[in-house]
């Protein structure tokens, strides 16, 4: 028996939008957030496809989550990660 634990992750990703023409197309998402099921203490990496290359921020319920030794944040072009580091319940 593992004394560890697994739980599931529901974070939200919000494009950042900056609408310069009235006709620009809006930014949907090519891969949908998937939930992602981790053990306790490990890290877990989130990601995400936009529909075109948009500034994106990761939040956890109305707390925008910032680059730290916590999460990495990175994203190239359309496609968005997060990896939380060393898991725990508050991470749920």
């Amino acid at each position: 028996p593992s004394n560890s634990s697994s739980f599931n992750f529901i974070l939200v990703l919000i494009p950042s939008l900056l609408v310069l023409h009235p006709s620009a197309l809006p930014i949907l998402f090519q891969e949908e957030l998937m939930n992602k099921e981790a053990t306790e203490g490990e890290a877990v990496t989130l990601h995400c496809k936009l529909s075109k290359s948009a500034p994106v921020e990761w939040k956890k319920g109305s707390m925008v989550l910032k680059p730290s030794e916590k999460y990495k944040i990175e994203q190239e072009g359309p496609f968005a990660e997060l990896m939380i580091q060393d898991l725990d319940l508050a991470d749920a």
